[in-house]
């Protein structure tokens, strides 16, 4: 497990993004601090951030963490994001805190997590629709009616009553669920290197392990 092997609490440093959502964010911008351990659910972790920079007024789930120059979420990808449970995922399967006690500079950065996908095949009927200059709201429910797209009764989570069990053979929805937790950055890596050989532009893992999910269990 991450976390330098012990369980010992760490001193890390958080930065709060959220012009895209500044009208609506309860998050105030700036530089904060937090204790975590290595032991710690992702949703501990995010429950002390709100009450850090919200007074716990933010919904914890409503908060997105990356590590560096990552776009890889710290847990949850979107809003509702049914293939990871924070609760049970814990910091210690990540490894950015090995690499914070090395380079204590660096930071986490805490943005509003992005809104839950629209159902598969909603997006385009709508945008097909408005590119006709017909109403796509009609158009989704004409769709729904004609059997063109499922209906939302039909649906898996995070849309429907349907569970998780869609996302191991539905090929239309199944790429949101690929691989939900970020690469670990291994002994070898470092920023910018992107392999496990002499440095070169940008940064990206030396070892990047297929996490299995539900996606991959094939039962």
């Amino acid at each position: 497990m991450g976390g330098g092997g012990t369980d010992r609490p760490q001193t890390v440093t958080f930065r709060v993004n959220h012009s895209q959502h500044s009208k609506k964010s309860k998050l105030v911008e700036g530089s904060y601090k937090i204790d975590m351990l290595p032991s710690d659910s992702v949703r501990t972790v995010k429950k002390k951030i709100s009450q850090i920079v919200s007074g716990s007024k933010l919904d914890p789930e409503r908060i997105q963490l990356t590590f560096g120059p990552s776009e890889r979420a710290i847990g949850q990808r979107f809003y509702q994001d049914p293939l990871v449970n924070e609760d049970e995922v814990s910091v210690g399967e990540y490894s950015f805190l090995e690499w914070l006690q090395r380079f204590p500079h660096w930071h986490l950065t805490v943005r509003l997590t992005a809104d839950t996908p629209p159902p598969p095949g909603v997006a385009i009927k709508k945008a097909a629709a408005t590119a006709e200059k017909e109403d796509p709201e009609q158009a989704i429910e004409d769709a729904y009616q004609s059997g063109e797209l499922a209906k939302p009764e039909n649906l898996p989570a995070p849309w429907g009553p349907m569970g998780t069990d869609a996302y191991k053979r539905d090929e239309t929805i199944k790429s949101i669920g690929d691989n939900p937790l970020p690469p670990k950055y291994g002994e070898a890596s470092a920023p910018g290197s992107n392999a496990v050989t002499p440095p070169k532009a940008g940064w990206a893992p030396a070892e990047v392990p297929h996490v299995p999910n539900v996606l991959d269990t094939g039962h």
